[in-house]
């Protein structure tokens, strides 16, 4: 029985060791790639993780320059804004993408904010299907999750947000070396995203807009704290989601959101879908800054271009 008992215990140790050195050889760059080919997880190479995307904006926010303009937004705001970053002094253009979420764009804030005493506006630009967004099991937890947790940033949401967030992803998954872990490797990105996908749900909203209510509360209540003035606008959209954007109003008319911006949805701008090549995006034949000036002039009032286009 003794000797059963050694050899069970020699085999556990030889398991280990093995799986321990896979994890090593799937995490060390020199060997990542012919672990990825092995394991059949090549694929998560480039899926799974929004850190080298996500994690150059969120230090970008946590430098202190002369910068006292914030402006966020999602990948049409970033296509659209971008164009003027060099034009622009005392802005800092932190536009990033839908998958970050609101909650994303929240953290942003903070940050900036907190190492910018200086500030005076902060601009937020989102489309409203961006508003509608959840946890969900596609994007959510390599971008709105895993760039924040790994930055340390995710300290600044609500308690129901984490709440929420580990309901999908699970209360260890938030930590940040465990998304460190996750992000080094793509045959961990592959076991931990498919079994998430295979036993949880994303986060099911009671409204379209409850996590962005929430958020733009909060937004306008941090501006006011740091008295900073803050602006929200749709982003322009192809007429391509009209009907899409339309089917969210009555759960828009009955947020808080609308309480607080009751003319979000009436103002957005909507833009032909052939302008566009992938429904969303300016096309090449549009992606100019002709184009933007344009768009924006018609599309706002007031914008963060003001000094540069009137």
């Amino acid at each position: 029985m003794k000797k059963l008992v050694i050899k069970i215990f020699i085999m556990f140790l030889l398991v280990c060791s093995l799986l321990a050195a896979l994890e090593y050889l799937s995490i060390n760059p020199g060997t990542k790639n012919v672990i990825a080919r092995l394991t059949n997880s090549e694929d998560y190479l480039y899926q799974g993780s929004g850190t080298e995307e996500i994690i150059p904006v969120i230090q970008s926010v946590k430098e202190s320059d002369s910068t006292t303009v914030l402006v966020l937004g999602d990948s049409i705001a970033r296509q659209i804004f971008s164009e003027f970053r060099d034009d622009l002094p005392t802005v800092k253009i932190a536009c990033a993408n839908a998958a970050i979420d609101i909650t994303g764009q929240y953290m942003l804030a903070v940050e900036y904010l907190n190492s910018h005493p200086e500030a005076t506006d902060v601009w937020l630009y989102v489309h409203p299907l961006t508003m509608t967004r959840t946890f969900d099991l596609d994007l959510g937890y390599g971008y709105a999750v895993m760039p924040f947790a790994i930055e340390g940033s995710l300290k600044y949401l609500d308690d129901s947000t984490i709440d929420q967030m580990m309901s999908v992803y699970g209360r260890f998954a938030i930590n940040g070396t465990v998304a460190s872990l996750v992000d080094s490797s793509p045959l961990n990105r592959k076991i931990f995203l498919s079994y998430i996908r295979m036993h949880n749900t994303e986060y099911a909203q009671s409204n379209a807009y409850e996590i962005s209510s929430l958020y733009i509360e909060k937004f306008r209540a941090l501006c006011e704290e740091r008295r900073v003035e803050f602006h929200l606008s749709p982003c322009p959209s192809t007429e391509y989601f009209r009907d899409k954007i339309e089917e969210t109003r009555d759960d828009f008319i009955k947020s808080p959101l609308y309480d607080m911006y009751p003319d979000y949805l009436d103002d957005v701008y909507y833009f032909p879908t052939e302008w566009s090549d992938d429904l969303s995006h300016f096309g090449e034949r549009y992606a100019n800054r002709e184009t933007y000036i344009e768009v924006v002039k018609n599309a706002y009032e007031e914008s963060c271009l003001d000094c540069i286009i009137k």
